[in-house]
């Protein structure tokens, strides 16, 4: 049987932002804490669209399903990083799925998907001058429509009619997903070196 009671010593999160670790800590804040950075909710070991995926679920789970949220810090350090990884259209696509899941007569999703696969077709395209880094252009490239999606998937967990437990369920698997689609396309683009040598049988 898993155990859902926390390791010693993790912080107790908070909803929102704080002006210091003293005033309270939300997901991302804490892992500007582990990493070294200065205390923010927009670490730069983390993407911004990763972020924003993170603080929506923070904010939106109730204060128990929050805590567990914890323990997928270490993991958020220094992901969606690798050059090569468009990272958005991961994001996007989870909370896509993941909306699809709870509401499939909603609109909103397969057009988000459709646009995703329209994207994906077109020639590879690498990442413009400031995508990956804080700052205003990553709001409007990144967390602008993560946040937008996010709000698509609350108010379809509205009309689904999900109660708090099946909604923190479903937001906690979100998060789990997006780190999950971009930790595996990170993977998928490392170099044959990184991986390591074949093995003759």
């Amino acid at each position: 049987m898993t155990s859902t009671r926390l390791p010693e010593g993790l912080p107790v999160l908070e909803a929102g932002a704080h002006r210091d670790a003293e005033a309270g800590s939300c997901l991302m804040e804490y892992v500007s804490v582990l990493a070294g950075e200065r205390f923010t909710d927009r670490p730069h070991c983390t993407h911004p669209a990763l972020a924003a995926v993170a603080w929506q679920v923070n904010d939106a789970v109730s204060s128990s399903a929050r805590q567990q949220l914890a323990t997928r810090a270490v993991t958020l350090i220094g992901l969606g990083r690798r050059p090569g990884v468009d990272v958005r259209p991961l994001v996007l696509g989870t909370i896509a799925r993941a909306g699809l899941a709870v509401d499939p007569g909603n609109r909103f999703f397969p057009r988000l998907q459709r646009r995703l696969e329209r994207r994906a077709a077109t020639a590879p395209r690498r990442p413009g001058r400031g995508e990956g880094h804080g700052g205003r252009l990553a709001t409007l490239l990144h967390v602008g429509p993560v946040n937008h999606a996010c709000a698509h998937l609350l108010v379809a967990a509205r009309v689904a009619d999900l109660d708090a437990d099946a909604r923190d369920r479903m937001l906690v698997a979100l998060l789990d997903d997006t780190i999950a689609a971009v930790r595996d396309a990170e993977r998928a683009a490392r170099p044959v070196e990184e991986v390591g040598p074949a093995v003759r049988v």
